[in-house]
Parts: C-alpha cells; sequence; structure tokens
C-alpha cells in the first residue's frame, strides 16, 4: 500500500492547507492557458436562464421565487394577480443582500396558519447550520433569530410560533461548518414568537438514541403534532403523535407522545388528516409505495390506493383530492384521486403533462390552487396551475427560456441495457445533438449517482447543453442500482452487500456506448457527485480501459472511515457499517482510496470539493488525489484537485461558484477527450 494520508485529516492543520494551496496551484497552472475555460465561462453564463417557481397563494398576495438567471441565491417576489404579475410586482425577501458574497441561501420556509407570518432558514457558506428568522406578511422582520437548527422544517402552530430541529451548540471557537464532529442529539423544540429563542422550549427528544432525527409537523386542524423519527439515511421511519392542548399556544411544554408507528417496517409520510384519521404515504408491505389512512390512536389501518407497477414518487392533498405522481420509465405521471369514498378499487384522473420531471408541485389542504413546474433534458422549466374543482384548466404561469435553444436540435433517446449478470435492464437516457456525425467517436458524458433511493430523473443544466452545443457532445445518463427508479428493490439491489452492483452496472452502460460507432473510451468522460464520485472513482480502479476522463464531485471516497466524520453515519444505510466485519469486507473490494493499484495507467482524474463542505469532508477527495499521485508518479493521470474556498457541500451554492467550476471541469473533460470548441 501507499503511504499514510492520514495527516489530511485535520482540516484546520497548515500541512492541509500547504496541501490544498499546491493542489490548487497544479490544476491552475494546468488550465490557465486553455482557451475553452473562459469561452465555457462565457457560454456557461450565457444559459443561465431567469427562472420562475411555481405560484403559491398566501393572503391576498401571490408568491413565486425567481432568479434573473446569473444571482447568487433567487428572490422571493409577490404580486396581486396570477395571470398579470408584471403590474404589481414586488421583491419580498432577497437572500442576496443577506451577506457580502451570495453564501447565504435560503433552506427552508414557512407561512403560519393565517399567513400572517412567514419563516425562513438561512445557512452560511454552505454549511447544514442554520439560523431562522421571522417576518410579517407586511415585510417586517420580527427582533429574535432561533440558532442552532440543523437538517429542520418549520411547523407552525396557528399563529403563534413553531416546532423545529434543534441541536446542541458547537464548542466555543468551532467555525460553523468545519467541524468534522458527529452530529447527535437532535430535539423538536417550540419557538413562541416574541420571546427569546435561548429559552425556547424543548418539546420532544429521543436521550436514549442520539442519532435519531425527529422531524414535526402540524396536522392539517393544528389538534396533533406528528413526529416523523429517522435513523439516518435508512429509508424507514417511526411515527409518534401529540395532542397539542388548547393553552398550548400560552404555556408551551414537553408534550407526551402516543407511539403510532413504533417499529422500523417502512417508510411512512404524513399527508394530512381528517380529524383522529391520518393519512400516509408508506412502504410497508408496498416497496413501491401505497396510501393508507391510519386511525389515531388505535392505529387501525386501512388501504386507500394500492400498489402500482410504478414507484409513486410524489403525493400531496390539495382540498378533497389527493395528488399523485408515479414515476413510469423513470418519467412523471400526475394522477387526481377524491379522498371522499377513496378505496383500492377507484381509477384515478390522468393530468395530461409534458414527458419529463415534475420538480415541485405546491398544494395547500384549505386551498384550491395546484401549482406545480415541469422539466427535462431539453426543457428547462414550464410552471403550471389549476385548481383542482376543475381539472380541465391547465393553465400555464411561465416559461423558463434559455436564449438561442430549441429543443428540437436535440434527440433523446431511452435504452436499457441488460446488467453484467443480466438479472435487469438498466434503463439510460442518451441525449444527442441532430448535427452530430452518428458514424465516428464524439466527447460523450456518462453520469449516475445510484444510491439513497434517489432516482436521476430527466433534468436541464446549462452547463451540459454548453458541452453538447458547443463542443459537440453527447450526454448519457445511466439509472443503475442503488437509486429509486423502480422502488425499493432497485435500492436495496445496489446497497450494503450489493453495493458492487452499482459499479458493475455503469461500467456496462459505458460499454454499451463504447460499442457504439459515435462513442469510444478515449472519448468517454464519467461524472457523478458525493455518492456518485464514489460510483465513478470505483469505476476507474474497476475498468480504467474503458474512459477517457473521470471527474468525481464531492465524493466519499475513504470507504474504511466515512462514518467518522459529520453526518457520515447516517450513510451506514447504503455502505453498511465499516466496524462490522462482514460490511468492512465489503468495502474492501471497492473503497476508492484503498484499490487505487501502482504502475496502472488510470485516465485523466479531477476531484471537486468543498473545505467547508460539512456533509461529505473534504479530506475523502484529498487522500483519494494524494493517494492517486504517489502511486503513479509516472503512468496514467494526470490527477488533480479543485478545492473551492468557503465552499460548502452544494446547497446554497452561489450561481457565480457554481459557474466557474461548471467550467473549470468542463475544460478538464473538454482537455482530456480532445473535444473541439464551435461557435
Amino acid at each position: 500500500s501507499t503511504q499514510s494520508t492520514g495527516w489530511l485529516e485535520d482540516p484546520d492543520s497548515t500541512e492541509t492547507a500547504a496541501f490544498v494551496t499546491a493542489q490548487n496551484a497544479y490544476f491552475e497552472g494546468t488550465l490557465q492557458d486553455d482557451p475553452n475555460r473562459q469561452r465555457l465561462k462565457d457560454s456557461i453564463a450565457k444559459t443561465f436562464y431567469p427562472r420562475t417557481s411555481p405560484p403559491y397563494t398566501h393572503g391576498d398576495k401571490v408568491y413565486y421565487s425567481h432568479n434573473t438567471g446569473l444571482e447568487n441565491q433567487s428572490k422571493i417576489l409577490r404580486c396581486t394577480d396570477m395571470s398579470a404579475p408584471e403590474k404589481d410586482e414586488e421583491v419580498f425577501l432577497d437572500p442576496n443582500t443577506l451577506s457580502e458574497d451570495g453564501t447565504t441561501a435560503l433552506r427552508a420556509a414557512s407561512w403560519s396558519e393565517t399567513d400572517k407570518y412567514f419563516a425562513y432558514a438561512v445557512s452560511e457558506k454552505g454549511s447544514d447550520w442554520c439560523q431562522i428568522r421571522i417576518m410579517g406578511a407586511d415585510k417586517v422582520h420580527l427582533t429574535e433569530q432561533v440558532d442552532w437548527v440543523k437538517f429542520s422544517g418549520i411547523a407552525w402552530y396557528k399563529d403563534s410560533g413553531f416546532f423545529y430541529v434543534r441541536f446542541p451548540p458547537l464548542k466555543e471557537g468551532q467555525q460553523k461548518g468545519k467541524e468534522t464532529d458527529e452530529a447527535v442529539n437532535g430535539a423538536v423544540y417550540y419557538h413562541a414568537l416574541g420571546t427569546d429563542p435561548t429559552t425556547d422550549t424543548r418539546i420532544v427528544d429521543i436521550p436514549d438514541q442520539p442519532k435519531h432525527m425527529p422531524q414535526p409537523t402540524v396536522s392539517d386542524c393544528h389538534k396533533y403534532l406528528i413526529v416523523s423519527v429517522t435513523d439516518g439515511c435508512e429509508p424507514k421511519n417511526l411515527v409518534w403523535v401529540a395532542d397539542i392542548p388548547a393553552d398550548f399556544a400560552t404555556t408551551p411544554r414537553a408534550l407526551d407522545t402516543c407511539k403510532l408507528i413504533n417499529t422500523w417496517e417502512g417508510e411512512y409520510d404524513f399527508l394530512g388528516n381528517d380529524g383522529a384519521r391520518m393519512y400516509f404515504a408508506t412502504t410497508k408491505d408496498a416497496p413501491r409505495k401505497k396510501i393508507v389512512a391510519i386511525e389515531y390512536p388505535t392505529a387501525t389501518v386501512t388501504d386507500l390506493v394500492s400498489e402500482r407497477d410504478s414507484v409513486l414518487n410524489h403525493v400531496t392533498i390539495a382540498k378533497d383530492k389527493l395528488l399523485l405522481s408515479y414515476l413510469e420509465h423513470v418519467k412523471d405521471v400526475l394522477y387526481v384521486h377524491n379522498i371522499e369514498g377513496l378505496t383500492p378499487a377507484s381509477v384515478p384522473t390522468k393530468i395530461e403533462l409534458p414527458v419529463g420531471t415534475i420538480t415541485s408541485i405546491s398544494t395547500c389542504r384549505d386551498k384550491t390552487l395546484v401549482s406545480l413546474k415541469v422539466t427535462s433534458f431539453t426543457l428547462p422549466g414550464r410552471s403550471y396551475t389549476f385548481d383542482v374543482t376543475d381539472l380541465t384548466n391547465l393553465t400555464k404561469f411561465r416559461d423558463d427560456v434559455v436564449e438561442g435553444l430549441n429543443p428540437d436540435d436535440f434527440e433523446t433517446t431511452q435504452v436499457f441495457v441488460p446488467s453484467e449478470d443480466g438479472s435487469v435492464q438498466i434503463p439510460m437516457f442518451i441525449v444527442t445533438p441532430n448535427s452530430l456525425p452518428k458514424d465516428q467517436p464524439n466527447p460523450t458524458l456518462l453520469y449516475g449517482y445510484g444510491g439513497f433511493n434517489i432516482s436521476l430523473t430527466p433534468s436541464f443544466s446549462p452547463s451540459r447543453l454548453v458541452f453538447m452545443k458547443n463542443l459537440g457532445g453527447i450526454f448519457a445518463c445511466a439509472n443503475i442500482r442503488g437509486g429509486g427508479e423502480y422502488g425499493e428493490a432497485w435500492h436495496n439491489g445496489g446497497r450494503k452487500a450489493n453495493k458492487t452492483n452499482c459499479f458493475t452496472d455503469f461500467i456496462q452502460c459505458a460499454k454499451y456506448l463504447n460499442a457504439q460507432p459515435y462513442c469510444s473510451p478515449e472519448r468517454l468522460a464519467i461524472m457523478g457527485g458525493s455518492n456518485g464520485g464514489l460510483l465513478v472513482a470505483a469505476c476507474a480502479n474497476m475498468a480504467p480501459e474503458q474512459f477517457g476522463a473521470v471527474v468525481a464531485q464531492v465524493g466519499v471516497l475513504d470507504m474504511y472511515k466515512f462514518h467518522k466524520f459529520t453526518i457520515g453515519h447516517a450513510w451506514r444505510s447504503d455502505y453498511g457499517d465499516p466496524d462490522v466485519e462482514e460490511d468492512f469486507k465489503v468495502v474492501q473490494t471497492y473503497s476508492p482510496i484503498h484499490n487505487v493499484k501502482k504502475g496502472t495507467k488510470y485516465p485523466p482524474i479531477l476531484v471537486v470539493t468543498g473545505d467547508h463542505d460539512d456533509r461529505v469532508v473534504p479530506l475523502h477527495s484529498l487522500k483519494y488525489i494524494a493517494t492517486l499521485q504517489d502511486a503513479n508518479p509516472e503512468v496514467g493521470g494526470p490527477f488533480m484537485a479543485r478545492v473551492e474556498t468557503s465552499g460548502g457541500h452544494g446547497a446554497g451554492k452561489p450561481t457565480s461558484k457554481v459557474i466557474a467550476e461548471s467550467a473549470d471541469t468542463y475544460a478538464f473533460i473538454a482537455r482530456y477527450l480532445k473535444a473541439e470548441w464551435k461557435e
């Protein structure tokens, strides 16, 4: 094995800082004269299009977020008339004014019961730590600010205050986002408006299970507090319910919970309630999800919508209608049911939408408005609204338009690639510019993730568009196992003891592309982020001859120690526990840092990370690159790192940094795939 890289685990040491500086200088030196770098920056910036979220009404106003294209953070706007927003459109909240460099981001937001108050959580420099602030619909802020908030929603109780998740404060002198300590002992607190947040009441905690995470929701009628308890990223949760006493607003206190669901038997998403009848989407006895009603407190369960062949990936209630979005071969389809008299035999109504991904649906139990957005590889985004009492009147609110983009210039196909053992078919989307020669290899980028039950559905990316338009590239997206594309069985097929299926599935997709006349190994790059960073690094170790370039963004690369830093312990759901021998034997076979061989011609490899990443700490990327450089100083490569200073895992990253990072990433890919710029 190569020399130890353990010294890179200390983010604050002068040695680590010197290593980061040297790596950035090496990367910078390689790319500084690369003509594609500035071209990419300019073209990607031009492609960052004005985008608007679907609108929603609160009080007598319509609210939606909007970004002119290049703003670091999107602003929340409001107007009076949805059909003519420009008449009196005004800014309600502009996060760009909250910090000098645009790294203060909005992470969660919620309106009080009568839409009188708006609470929102902000984070600094990409950290997961948040602070909650409160403003009235009159745009006046309350003085108090709630601190030490992490992984939290904001659950209002009437107009009096809200429930949220708080963690113990860091030790004196520790910088938020740079710590690697484990995130434990999260509890539900209640903040009463107009009071000092340091005196907030602890409502529900789990002292005997410090790693368990509670998440509060208040029922439609404001009579119940529903607490969902999770253990890491395991797709299962407990459901505890508490009666909120009538005098709670004046005397907040800890509440006793009834353990409605107290065994880890499935996922239960609370949708809403009619009195003591509570509606949930669940995976219990239904890996692709079904809808049930559970009576409180008896826990009697009634099936309302049975499991289907496709995964149910989004459910919401508007008035007396249930809206269900199913993932049918990685494409979203929307259906509507009446809640009244709903049984497994009821037939839903289908809503006609463009082929693609529903990126958001907004509804409210006491309103008839439904607002949603659809996107795909070549459709930047289209917002629609409709009234649930009239399903025929789908109204377009706004299109996100990219200058010079004609979706008809591209062809999107979906192929199904057999897995290595032939047991399953892996879906893969391939997006090709019509102008490309199909009889010779073109620069091709294969993207994947394959973990944590997350589905890679068609989405729009400005930098990817520039890669296809200006660098003559083909884009492919592999829906490998480990993801949620076909439900829990698909997730289970690529986690823990089955984790290596992710890598062989991805390599099969690469081999499929390399066998086509339009692609070849020298012209095939692979890219993935986070768990996808692990994916591409593991594949580079296993099949270096299949790839011309590799980009691992904020990857999990030290599989022996991932669970020891920040929230890493939560990923044991997919990677197992390295402290358990049989799990360790599995990660031993693929841990990227520990499977780098000497004298092997690895393709050019770039790792991309941020020094404030407190989700996947940067030591993973630093140790991996140090190992590659040390093991193969002469053969293969080059092996490079791009380390963003004051950058996190990605959430809330300012647009300026996104563009610079994308330009550098694609300049690296173009350089080693020998892609030529076309205006």
